[in-house]
């Protein structure tokens, strides 16, 4: 890695340690930039250093929590979850809608409300173009919003976002995820402030974390899918965790994204971008409202999938009432319990993340400058775990450039197995005895009306 001391003016650093995230924000304050795709690691990147301008607003640099706080919520106080209105679980009563989704059908639900608002123009959101190219795009009506991709896992850029948002009048709703909305919000209130009276609401993504397109080529290698001929990709969809669809000449195969031992190795974590390692932000502090997974012991038994949603204001908390009365969506109260619950608390207070941090720092690498209001609250790991973790992603790394994609597939079929196998035991414990810890403590139960479409 690069030093971490080295004078952070421009974005050298960002390419030197693949910690893009092609957010756009970099392209946007320096002319002389562009995103390009990176064969080698699998990720994009700005296409040279930039100028102190484009450092300044990039989120794999530094993000001022702070400062954009201030700004997007004045004179509110967040507290380690951010600036919280109201929660709760929710799920659209639209039968097909429901299905067809991963976690309820909520945000479409409420992108067919945004849009039937005289003062919205579009959504700018982001919409598959061919193959594996997914880019951002303005949706104008009830059919396009239909017509939109689930979540999509692997890297893409996000670049025409600001752009679209500049180059057209009007008042838009934005989907987007933690970092790149971090590096939006980095870019208009650095260089063009009157740009956010175009961003009517902004619809947050809880993230985890995405990855290389290295996850997919291994992917297809151990399921015998010709890459080159992806037409389409499908991560979700069809109920709570839903399964990998993809599509190559022709033909789709269908993988589980929970038992199936090849996803396993090839959505490993150290297929990840990897500033998503440091990332400390994982329920979208600057959205006015948040739509997550609700992986909670109470909701697994629903065959249609539930939201946690977090509303930052009030106006949103409006909105998800005035569904609710026009019928389309039923809800339950829920707490901050059940954002840490869902979420878990390493990513919801950066348990690891700020650890992660503190090692590469420590050893003179660099890493992103990320302090936000859930420090306070983050129970460090230790840092044998840490170094443990840092030493096999670089082996792993180096294994994935290289294309040996084969002896990740052994590695962890055999050194870390005993580890996967946890995972298995844990999702027993949630989903069949509803114990959400080792302690034995179980979760409240939702109400009836919530069950979904059994």
């Amino acid at each position: 890695m690069t030093d971490q001391n080295i004078n952070n003016n421009n974005l050298q650093p960002v390419i030197d340690n693949n910690m893009c995230i092609a957010c756009g924000a970099c392209i946007m304050a320096d002319q002389s930039l562009s995103i390009q795709f990176n064969s080698k690691t699998m990720m994009y990147e700005p296409s040279g250093s930039g100028n102190e301008m484009a450092a300044k607003v990039c989120p794999s640099i530094k993000v001022d929590y702070d400062f954009l706080h201030q700004k997007r919520f004045p004179n509110i106080t967040p507290n380690e979850h951010g600036v919280v209105d109201s929660i709760w679980l929710a799920q659209s009563t639209n039968i097909t809608q429901n299905r067809n989704a991963s976690s309820g059908g909520v945000i479409k639900e409420l992108l067919l409300n945004y849009l039937s608002l005289d003062e919205v123009d579009g959504v700018i959101a982001i919409n598959h173009k061919k193959g594996l190219e997914f880019e951002p795009d303005i949706i104008r009506n009830a059919d396009e919003v239909q017509k939109l991709p689930g979540s999509i896992y692997h890297a893409l850029s996000s670049e025409k976002v600001l752009k679209l948002l500049k180059e057209n009048d009007g008042r838009y709703v934005i989907i987007a995820i933690p970092c790149q909305l971090e590096g939006i919000y980095s870019y208009i209130y650095n260089n063009e402030p009157d740009l956010v009276e175009r961003i009517h609401t902004v619809i947050g993504l809880s993230c985890g974390w995405y990855y290389n397109h290295h996850a997919l080529k291994a992917i297809c290698e151990y399921k015998n899918i010709d890459y080159e001929k992806i037409s389409d990709i499908s991560y979700r969809g069809g109920g709570p965790i839903g399964k990998l669809k993809i599509t190559s000449n022709g033909k789709e195969t269908a993988i589980s994204r929970r038992i199936d031992f090849d996803y396993q190795v090839a959505f490993d974590r150290s297929f990840n971008i990897p500033r998503c390692h440091f990332c400390i932000n994982h329920v979208n502090y600057f959205a006015d409202i948040v739509v997550a997974d609700a992986w909670l012991p109470c909701t697994v038994g629903t065959k249609t999938g539930t939201s946690l949603v977090i509303c930052r204001k009030s106006s949103t908390t409006e909105t998800m009432k005035k569904l609710v009365d026009s019928g389309k969506i039923r809800v339950a109260d829920a707490t901050v319990d059940d954002i840490v619950d869902s979420q878990m608390r390493r990513n919801a207070f950066g348990d690891f993340a700020y650890a992660y941090a503190k090692y590469v720092k420590d050893n003179g690498g660099f890493c992103p400058d990320l302090k936000g209001p859930n420090f306070k609250e983050a129970y460090l790991i230790s840092q044998k775990m840490v170094k443990s973790f840092h030493s096999s992603l670089i082996l792993k790394r180096q294994l994935q450039q290289t294309g040996k994609y084969k002896k990740l597939w052994w590695r962890k079929a055999t050194i870390e197995l005993p580890k996967l196998s946890w995972r298995y035991i844990r999702w027993f414990l949630v989903k069949f005895l509803k114990i959400k810890a080792l302690s034995g403590r179980k979760h409240k139960e939702i109400p009836r009306k919530l069950n979904g479409f059994l």
